[in-house]
């Protein structure tokens, strides 16, 4: 479920990006208005933040990665609202006839479906958990284990009298 959601969320960041710089709405090959200059910026900026807290959710532990995931499924929701509300603007220098021959994309609703799938990745990767602890060892350096058995009276050349392997023989100077 983690992997689904973590897909989901670039998936949804990925298309939503795409969708906010091509036009939401075109007057044939006389001009088109992109989703950035009908949203002043704003489903850019929105997704870019998303994208952002998309990736610090991949790095981030605990309640901090917890933070992070609902905030993006705020941006999400926010994004979707943009959207919506978004507005054909008048073109400069458009005469009325321009205005009625302004037609929507379907780039629009695209945006809308990469916002919304971001938003339920976000509130699903809240539930699927944090992503698995790295492996680490005792020592930064593996060799370094050898070294402090030797510090602590192991001898690497000799069998053990009894027990297993590892275990600390007496010091005859004790």
């Amino acid at each position: 479920m983690r992997r689904l959601a973590t897909v989901g969320l670039w998936l949804g960041c990925a298309f939503a990006l795409l969708s906010a710089t091509q036009p939401w709405w075109s007057a044939g090959e006389r001009a088109s208005v992109t989703g950035g200059q009908a949203t002043s910026g704003s489903a850019l900026a929105l997704m870019l933040a998303a994208a952002a807290g998309t990736f610090l959710g991949g790095w981030l532990r605990g309640w901090s990665r917890r933070l992070v995931l609902a905030l993006v499924a705020l941006l999400g929701a926010g994004s979707i609202a943009v959207a919506i509300t978004a507005t054909v603007p008048a073109l400069p220098g458009s005469t009325l006839g321009d205005a009625l021959t302004l037609a929507a994309t379907p780039w629009r609703w695209c945006y809308l479906g990469g916002a919304a799938l971001l938003a339920v990745a976000a509130a699903l990767a809240q539930f699927a958990g944090p992503p698995p602890a790295r492996q680490t060892s005792a020592t930064p350096d593996p060799a370094m284990d050898a070294w402090k058995a030797l510090d602590a009276g192991d001898d690497p050349t000799s069998e053990p009298e009894r027990g297993g392997a590892g275990e600390r023989r007496p010091d005859p100077t004790e």
